[in-house]
């Protein structure tokens, strides 16, 4: 089952558009040998269905990625 599949055939152009540029963003980092964690996609959801603006994942996404990176630097 491809990603986001469950928004293909929404009836809201936005939402499938949302989740059309989110899988296509993350098939690339896959294919560059980027893992691509279930905290992006459960954010990807978010976003797709609104629930948050993009300027809003995109500032989760970085901060969760900051306090990832802090965790590692304090072992």
């Amino acid at each position: 089952m491809a990603l986001f599949e469950e928004y293909k055939n929404n009836p809201d152009p936005i939402i499938r558009e949302r989740a059309n540029n989110w899988a296509i963003a993350i098939e690339l980092q896959r294919v560059d040998g980027h893992n691509v964690s279930d905290f992006l996609i459960q954010v990807a959801r978010q976003e797709i269905e609104g629930k948050v603006t993009m300027n809003e994942a995109l500032a989760m996404i970085d901060e969760h990625y900051k306090q990832m990176n802090s965790n590692r630097s304090s072992l």
